[in-house]
């Protein structure tokens, strides 16, 4: 079983000790490939040095919405810079989060927006976070997505990250070029929604992810998530459909290459 979790925050500092065993078990847990996501200054420069140290750790940058207010026009440079670097393989993690409410909505909305036209100049796809705010993102995204080059590719302009709308919201955003990320979160017994989401949107709008170190699986609440868990949301999306959980891990896998633009070779090597 050959598996890609497609958003990870192992460049963090919950990670900083030990690290070479997580991603030992990830290996043995038939993970190919993991997204290393920034989402601020010094993580994003963490998650490109980490993935230099192997060809199957694939780098993102963005400044997540909860740091918006402290986003400067010098800070936006940085990152357009950051951006158009080969090695890097998506803007994000970017979004809007009136959950929370750390940073001005306002500002939220203005920080979002520049990171998605930077999306759009260099060409690469978005990993959107959103939460308690899937109705008003819709509009900035479509926008976004109307303007994005990949849409002429063939290829997803980016990726909902640990989706928590509902599956009609969901469907709207695979409607103008995303797919939608399930979370090990669809092991827990009242995330009913999840398994609609999984069950109901085409196979080739789905992919998986840990969020590492955040939301581990049911069976590991409270503590640590790392990338080998990412066999859970896979078996979990696959129970949902009914399908193999081989089948779930080889189409989400072929989604997250897509989603990138990378490759995982036939015979991957370790992480």
């Amino acid at each position: 079983m050959r598996l890609f979790d497609s958003h990870s925050h192992i460049q963090g500092r919950e990670f900083a000790a030990g690290l070479p065993d997580v991603l030992a078990r990830a290996t043995a847990a038939g993970v190919v490939g993991v997204a290393v996501c920034g989402y601020d200054p010094e993580s994003n420069q963490a998650a490109i040095a980490l993935a230099a140290t192997s060809p199957q750790l694939f780098p993102t940058v963005g400044y997540h919405p909860h740091d918006a207010n402290e986003v400067t026009p010098a800070a936006l440079a940085e990152l357009e810079s950051l951006a158009r670097r080969p090695e890097v393989v998506a803007v994000g993690e970017i979004g809007l989060d009136f959950y929370r409410d750390l940073s001005p909505r306002e500002v939220q909305r203005r920080v979002l927006n520049e990171q998605l036209g930077i999306a759009v100049r260099v060409g690469k796809p978005v990993c959107v976070h959103s939460r308690a705010a899937e109705g008003e993102i819709y509009e900035h995204l479509t926008m976004y997505a109307g303007s994005s080059p990949l849409r002429g590719r063939g290829r997803p302009v980016g990726v909902m990250h640990c989706f928590g709308g509902t599956l009609e919201q969901a469907r709207r955003y695979v409607e103008l070029g995303f797919v939608v990320s399930i979370p090990c979160t669809i092991t827990y017994q009242n995330n009913t929604e999840a398994r609609r989401i999984a069950a109901g949107l085409p196979l080739s709008a789905l992919v998986v992810e840990t969020d590492s170190p955040y939301l581990p699986p049911r069976d590991l609440r409270g503590k640590r998530n790392e990338p080998a868990n990412v066999r859970a949301a896979v078996e979990g999306l696959a129970a949902a459909r009914g399908i193999a959980a081989e089948a779930a891990a080889e189409a989400t896998t072929a989604n997250a290459c897509q989603l990138f633009g990378v490759s995982i070779p036939v015979k991957a090597g370790a992480l």
